[in-house]
């Protein structure tokens, strides 16, 4: 006789707080709530480009600064300096002037010469009218003569002897005049004059340091384009410098130098470790470290918790060498700094990228577990913290909202993240992998930049499918799927069951989530077996035959669509006559105790499967009489983790999820 039962899945397991079972890490620290935190409390007023990005009547090609900072090292520490900014430029529309961003309580212009005849300043836009009118095509150059006021303007710090820059997102026009959008990158060349015991870091190659005196002069130069948001200035005096160097495996003249600056009592010798293996993980993944150098820099107390990715020199809070800060940084010198936002939209693929990378870390040592552990996490935070908005929108491309908003951890850290993980479980790794490292290859965005439409054409080129069919719903929907599923199954003869699945989403906030769904069934002889359909409309109905008794069903065993809530329950009246297996503790820590109503069994088999299906405890009693029942079950041993106990008797098979935490 053909025995049925129901089974709920609650999304609430996801709400269970999964640091408990999480593999932790030498430092503890979690790099993108960091880098949120940090990006959020930022007090910031709201060259060469990818093929959709946002199109300007000129593309500056290299800004070349001439910086004096001696003071802002010394006491009284003013914020105050003088600069010149050699502007070049490509005309890629007839024009006679051009505007550039400068913060009139932060900048004041002096002068302006060789192609730049006249100036005005007003309302934070810096007009600079040209000796001609030139043609698309043409270069040219205007040369600025400029300083930086004595004000506190949340982009130039000076401080006890720091001096530094943090810029994202619109903060580089506080302290030189650009073209302040991160679509527009070009070459930076800075040179700074300092304290002889200060150290400055800035993006490039070192090209050189001269002492004159009592003053020594930095130059600084950036072979590849950089987008001004990550242009950057870090000094102290006194910093420690250690430098180490990671070597290509497969060029081994090749020696990369990554840069050290810390505060005097700061020891960041295990990240310097840590940074060489991490390297080379993100190199096999994404292409080679796609710069002259890299770097981490640690600041003071103005520079609030976290890190920012500035192009070869990371920008870290004081004594911050965190494993996962440092992990979630460096990715992001391909995704945001190699490959730049065209606009403030596509902020998801900067901080997606990086709170992925960060679990994707962890699965080099701890295996997947380590890396799922990672992104259930991320997950939790998404739906304990979810405030309604769309992790894409447009909107942000013209009007930069507050940074409360763009850099809100929920959405644009995890539920960007959490989306990248479900790519991953669509595509299947082999596709998925070939896919990111097509994009992070591609000469059509590789040191330019990027618009959400064009990473969706690039990974379905390379997955050979429009897998827009996923992205953009679930980018640009608000929310995410509630699913109300139901099964049963139907005995056709002796030797033939039909499996039912409806699959339906109840969610009234937002329009409907397509996914690739596991529809997993544990068969009365304890084999099993993974149904895989692609669910493209709400309502969808599933049959699958068996020539096995099926006994038990579960939606996305293995929790791979992290962002949803599920229930799933038996669509017809046939239930299991004997009362369903209960666990107690639930979740529990080293033993727990298993009861069930027995209607005419003498023995009863006890399975226990972990999160992959692996079976990790099998186990039969006997001399059960009919009626209540109680057996003692050891689990001490279990890692933490979720888990499915199965217990089979004559009238049926029964299932429940068990959490083992400690």
């Amino acid at each position: 006789m053909m025995k049925n039962f129901s089974f709920i899945l609650l999304q609430a397991l996801l709400m269970v707080p999964f640091a408990l079972l999480s593999q932790i890490h030498h430092d503890g620290a979690d790099g993108a709530e960091m880098c949120s935190h940090r990006k959020q409390s930022m007090l910031m007023a709201p060259a060469v480009a990818g093929p959709n990005s946002p199109r300007h009547s000129f593309d500056v090609l290299n800004y070349t600064l001439n910086l004096n900072l001696y003071n802002n090292f010394l006491s009284p520490y003013p914020k105050s300096f003088n600069g010149t900014n050699t502007l070049e430029f490509r005309v890629d529309s007839a024009l006679n002037f051009i505007k550039l961003d400068a913060v009139n309580t932060s900048i004041e212009i002096h002068a302006v010469g060789l192609s730049g005849t006249a100036f005005s300043h007003e309302n934070n836009i810096l007009h600079i009218d040209l000796d001609r009118t030139y043609q698309p095509g043409e270069i040219a150059e205007v040369f600025i003569d400029y300083s930086h006021k004595d004000v506190s303007d949340a982009a130039f710090y000076a401080h006890q002897g720091h001096v530094f820059t943090d810029c994202e997102p619109e903060g580089a026009r506080k302290w030189f005049p650009c073209w302040d959008k991160p679509s527009d990158k070009a070459t930076v060349d800075i040179t700074a004059k300092v304290p002889a015991q200060a150290r400055l870091g800035s993006n490039g190659r070192l090209a050189d340091s001269t002492f004159v005196g009592d003053t020594l002069i930095y130059h600084w130069i950036s072979r590849d384009p950089v987008p001004t948001y990550i242009t950057v200035l870090s000094g102290r005096m006194n910093y420690t410098l250690d430098v180490v160097y990671w070597e290509n495996p497969e060029d081994p003249e090749f020696k990369l130098p990554i840069r050290f600056y810390s505060n005097p009592g700061e020891d960041p010798s295990w990240i310097k470790q840590r940074i060489i293996p991490m390297m080379s993980h993100f190199s096999n993944a994404y292409g080679v470290f796609p710069f002259e150098k890299d770097g981490y820099a640690t600041l003071n107390s103005q520079f609030t918790w976290g890190g920012m990715e500035n192009q070869t020199l990371t920008s870290l809070c004081s004594n911050c060498w965190y494993e996962g800060l440092v992990s979630h940084e460096l990715a992001h010198q391909w995704f945001g700094d190699m490959i730049s936002p065209a606009t403030w939209a596509e902020i998801w693929l900067n901080e997606g990228f990086a709170t992925w990378s960060e679990a994707f870390w962890k699965e080099a040592e701890g295996g997947y577990s380590a890396y799922k552990s990672s992104i259930l996490n991320r997950a939790s935070n998404y739906l304990g913290n979810n405030p309604g908005w769309p992790v894409y929108n447009p909107e942000w491309s013209i009007n930069t909202p507050p940074n409360s908003i763009l850099f809100n951890s929920a959405i644009t850290y995890s539920k960007s993240a959490c989306i990248l993980h479900q790519l991953r479980y669509i595509l299947g790794d082999e596709v998925f992998f070939k896919a990111i490292d097509d994009y992070a290859l591609d000469t059509t965005f590789r040191y330019k930049s990027v618009k959400t439409e064009d990473f969706i054409a690039r990974i379905s080129e390379s997955a050979g499918e429009d897998i827009g069919w996923y992205l953009n719903p679930w980018l640009q929907q608000p929310n995410h799927p509630i699913y109300a599923n139901e099964y049963f199954f139907d005995q056709i003869n002796d030797n033939f069951w039909n499996i039912h699945f409806v699959t339906k989403q109840i969610q009234t906030n937002a329009g409907f989530f397509p996914m690739d769904l596991n529809i997993y069934v544990l068969f009365t002889d304890m084999t099993d077996t993974v149904y895989r359909v692609r669910n493209l409309q709400n309502n969808e109905s599933y049959v699958f035959g068996s020539q096995k008794e099926p006994g038990f069903l579960s939606f996305d065993h293995l929790n791979e669509i992290v962002l949803k809530q599920a229930s799933l329950v038996v669509g017809t009246a046939h239930f299991v006559a004997e009362r369903m297996l209960e666990i107690a503790p639930n979740p529990s820590s080293d033993m727990i105790t298993v009861s069930a109503n027995l209607v005419d069994s003498q023995s009863a088999s006890f399975v226990i499967f972990d999160a992959s299906g692996k079976v990790v405890y099998n186990m039969t009693f006997g001399g059960y009489t009919p009626g209540l029942i109680s057996q003692s079950i050891e689990i001490g041993y279990l890692p933490v983790g979720f888990y499915s106990i199965a217990m089979k008797t004559k009238g049926g098979i029964d299932v429940k999820k068990l959490i083992i935490s400690r």
